[in-house]
């Protein structure tokens, strides 16, 4: 005896309503997004959206950001995220600092745990997962812009490589930050680099300080210096 459609199915749904699949949207989405996404692309309303995002942890086809409230990464489409972008949405100020921008530029071989993110004091963000949070002032801002870059294809703006060593070195001094002038490759260095230092000493109050403290040294031994003298 054929089944009316009208009448039903055997779970219980009312008359003719159309069932979503539980997973339906995530197809559609950016690989990491905030929950305000699932509005205004679905027209779902909070209570449903929270709904649908249990189900979906649930079965391990998202991720919530801890410390950042309301970002997702999108597990079903894309395994391994960048966290950066979801870092964005809810901080504009975000900026990627310290060693992780020396690997990146070639500088080094140190990988540190996680990135450095500075913030400005007025998110009120203290601990984000996948980054070390550092909550800087207004007039650390003032001081490093002209050493904020930014490109297409990176999601978070960063310090020029030079500005990042001169910043780190100021906080925390060689060695203490991590890094000691032997982890430094200064063969990679330009003249532009030089000319940044120069001018992120001036803007940071580091007056004319060498950029390699260990330009001068001959005890090497069997390891080759691999810098310049500057």
């Amino acid at each position: 005896m054929p089944i009316n459609a009208g009448a039903g199915n055997l779970e219980g749904n009312a008359p003719n309503k159309m069932v979503i699949p539980t997973f339906d949207g995530l197809d559609v989405l950016p690989p990491v997004f905030h929950i305000a996404d699932l509005t205004i692309r679905f027209g779902w309303k909070p209570r449903e959206c929270l709904q649908r995002l249990f189900r979906w942890k649930s079965h391990g086809k998202v991720k919530e950001m801890a410390g950042l409230c309301g970002i997702y990464a999108n597990i079903a489409t894309h395994q391994y995220p960048n966290w950066e972008l979801g870092f964005r949405m809810v901080a504009p100020t975000a900026l990627v600092i310290g060693i992780e921008i020396l690997r990146r530029a070639g500088w080094t071989t140190q990988i540190p745990y996680v990135p450095t993110v500075a913030v400005s004091e007025t998110h009120r963000i203290q601990l984000a997962e996948h980054f070390e949070i550092l909550v800087q002032p207004q007039e650390w801002y003032s001081e490093i812009v002209d050493g904020v870059q930014s490109g297409e294809g990176i999601a978070l703006p960063h310090l020029a490589p030079a500005w990042a060593l001169a910043d780190l070195i100021k906080r925390e001094g060689w060695c203490d930050c991590g890094l000691g002038p032997d982890d430094i490759y200064w063969g990679m260095v330009t003249e532009k680099d030089q000319i940044d230092w120069a001018n992120a000493c001036t803007a940071l109050g580091l007056g004319a300080l060498s950029m390699n403290p260990d330009s001068n040294r001959t005890d090497y031994g069997a390891r080759p210096p691999n810098f310049a003298s500057f």
